[in-house]
């Protein structure tokens, strides 16, 4: 009779748990105290202090945030820790050749070594999650608090992060030849995608004009760690009739992430049990034990070196040096991440060879192959091969324009506004070289971004530092172009209605010229209601207020009148869940010289009468003494220095 292939031994099993029952203690030992007895000692202090000060204290609630939060954010950190060490208890005899000779020498089949080891290791982790579900299910009831449906989805979310990290870990296992290199491939893989995000980020804001990037990418996801952290328990309550609001309860918002993590983590299993089982077994001791494998990780190192070395060597010691044209500073760049290369490269020959004479002529052509991919992208990024920089989208795919420049931002719409936009991006894109070599020393520089919103849903982001020497270039049509009514309506709008229920506070800030200092008028709200409506709106909608000017210029000193108006408007509103909370706004403009409506009514009911900035300016500075004139930022005039005749 034919025997059957055997994928479980009993055997195995338990030789694990004897020789590495210290991982398993240890594993449960601090989730006991991670859960049922912080728990207790958290829910028997909040029982005690409401009793005692007579409070409303809902148990029930406070442990089941406990419960989730912990389940989450420690489930996480314990799963990865614990996963990757109870992987090297369960396939060490992968890394010594004494140990996977004597395995393969028993009349147990590589999927049945396999099988057997992984499922031990799952099965001493869920096991584990089965006690503490029950001792916390145990306190919860002592206290009055069972909540067993979160500790359920507590339960779940433990179980699905320990096959995704213990699926992952084997998988590293499978095809690393050393106990040491399990644990830092294992590390390096859980935040590569992320890792090297972030250096190419770097290297391109440096050597493309105009790269904009958001931080908050799809590709978060390729790294599980700081993916699963993307992830977080939220709540929803309800308001009480005195305006408090109180939590109901707590959900799960990365159920669809998780569940797919622990699809790929079987998956990782299933990949893992293919290469052992094809494995060659006197690989014991190598870095990279599958042969494919190794000029991937050869190359990976290399590249990763370049990133990560080239960008530290460079903003260690060049970033912000404006001596150095854009060029220049590329060409520095692309220097350091050969040495980086260089450095990956030959250290990763010297791993896999186990010797440190590896500079033969097949690895210096390898390096040199490496060299020049790395040469060819960089060059080609420089010199906008791919026309990255001069990418204008057309007008028809255009839904709308987000300018941002000097802390201040509008939403544009209007065919007119986003055509000037538009040739405002094209004249930055004109006179690169002139804003980018970065060789002007008078501080005018302002940083602009310009988002185009296309029809398709997708965002076009650029990002620049262009320079202004007195508002006449570039900053100055960025300035008309936020003084538009379109752009002032925007800025201006408010989320919340002007009215006597929603007004809170009020007030003027001007100078005063008779008393020589700055002073507050407050406003009752029937004076805010009346001004805003009666003047302010009119003024703005008539171009007179609302203007911002991003260089103080004669035309802003002589304009502007040191004097604002501001006030605080709150609602109390509803959202589609029913809760109700408080939504806030705020409003303040700077009087303009040319704002008549406001003028004359802050003369005839506050007896205001606002200088502009130019004569507050005059006035401070004729009674400050120089040292405070620098301190305040007041331009300096100082005496002429009598010359000595000898």
């Amino acid at each position: 009779m034919k025997s059957k292939t055997s994928f479980f031994n009993k055997t195995l099993v338990s030789n694990l748990y004897k020789r590495f029952w210290p991982i398993f203690a240890a594993y449960l030992a601090i989730w006991v105290l991670l859960l049922p007895i912080s728990l207790h000692n958290s829910l028997r202090s909040a029982i005690s202090y409401a009793q005692n000060t007579g409070n409303n204290y809902d148990a029930a609630i406070e442990a089941a945030r406990y419960v989730m939060q912990i389940s989450h954010g420690a489930g996480i950190v314990m799963s990865a820790v614990f996963g990757v060490l109870i992987a090297m208890a369960a396939f060490g005899y992968l890394y010594n050749a004494r140990s996977v000779s004597m395995m393969c020498s028993l009349p147990i089949k590589r999927e049945g070594v396999f099988c057997s080891l992984f499922t031990a290791g799952l099965a001493g982790m869920l096991a584990s999650n089965l006690i503490v579900f029950a001792l916390t299910a145990f306190v919860e009831s002592a206290c009055g608090a069972l909540g067993f449906g979160y500790l359920l989805q507590g339960l779940a979310m433990i179980c699905l992060m320990n096959i995704f990290f213990f699926g992952f870990a084997s998988l590293c296992a499978s095809f690393t030849g050393h106990i040491l290199v399990l644990p830092a491939v294992y590390a390096v893989l859980n935040f590569t995608a992320w890792v090297v995000e972030f250096f190419v980020n770097i290297v391109l804001r440096l050597v493309v004009y105009g790269y904009g990037h958001s931080a908050d990418t799809d590709s978060n996801w390729l790294s599980p760690m700081v993916g699963m952290f993307y992830t977080s328990i939220e709540n929803t309550g309800r308001s009480l009739p005195n305006g408090d609001y109180i939590t109901t309860a707590y959900y799960f918002d990365g159920w669809t992430q998780l569940i797919i993590y622990g699809i790929v983590g079987l998956v990782f299993a299933v990949c893992a049990l293919l290469l052992i089982k094809k494995r060659r077994m006197e690989t014991a001791g190598d870095v990279v034990a599958v042969r494919p494998l190794k000029p991937i990780f050869k190359y990976c190192l290399s590249i990763g070196c370049a990133l990560v070395i080239g960008t530290a060597i460079y903003y260690t010691s060049f970033y912000g040096d404006n001596r150095y044209t854009a060029l220049t500073s590329a060409l520095l760049m692309l220097l350091f991440m050969l040495i980086g290369a260089f450095i990956g490269y030959f250290s990763a020959e010297m791993l896999m060879q186990k010797t440190l004479r590896v500079f033969s002529a097949r690895s210096w052509a390898g390096y040199c192959a490496t060299a020049f991919v790395i040469t060819a992208l960089m060059l080609c990024v420089e010199f906008d091969v791919f026309g990255y920089e001069r990418a204008i989208p057309a007008p028809d795919k255009i839904e709308s324009i987000e300018l941002r420049c000097d802390g201040l931002y509008v939403e544009l719409e209007q065919e007119e506004n986003l055509l000037e936009a538009m040739r405002i991006h094209e004249d930055i894109i004109n006179n690169k070289s002139f804003h980018e070599n970065e060789r002007h020393y008078d501080g005018r520089y302002f940083y602009l971004t310009i988002d185009y919103k296309l029809k398709n849903g997708k965002v076009l982001e650029r990002k620049y530092s262009v320079y202004d020497s007195d508002g006449t270039g570039i900053i100055g049509d960025v300035n008309e172009l936020f003084n538009t009514k379109e752009a002032v309506e925007y800025r201006k709008q408010l989320d919340v209605p002007v009215n006597s229920d929603t007004m809170r506070y009020g007030y003027i800030s001007y100078f005063d010229a008779q008393a020589g200092e700055y002073i507050e008028h407050k406003l009752t709200v029937e004076q805010m209601l009346e001004l805003y409506n009666t003047c302010i709106l009119p003024d703005m909608d008539s171009g007179a207020l609302g203007r911002i000017w991003f260089i103080s210029d004669d035309a802003y000193y002589d304009t502007v009148c040191a004097c604002r108006i501001e006030f605080e408007l709150n609602e109390r509103a509803v959202n589609k869940a029913g809760v109700y909370y408080y939504k806030y706004d705020y409003f303040d403009t700077a009087v303009t010289a040319d704002a008549e409506r406001t003028l004359k009514w802050l003369e005839e009911n506050t007896g205001i009468v606002p200088v502009t900035e130019r004569e507050a300016s005059d006035y401070l500075s004729s009674t400050m003494t120089y040292e405070e004139m620098e301190k305040y930022g007041y331009a300096v005039d100082y005496p002429a220095a009598t010359e000595t005749v000898r």
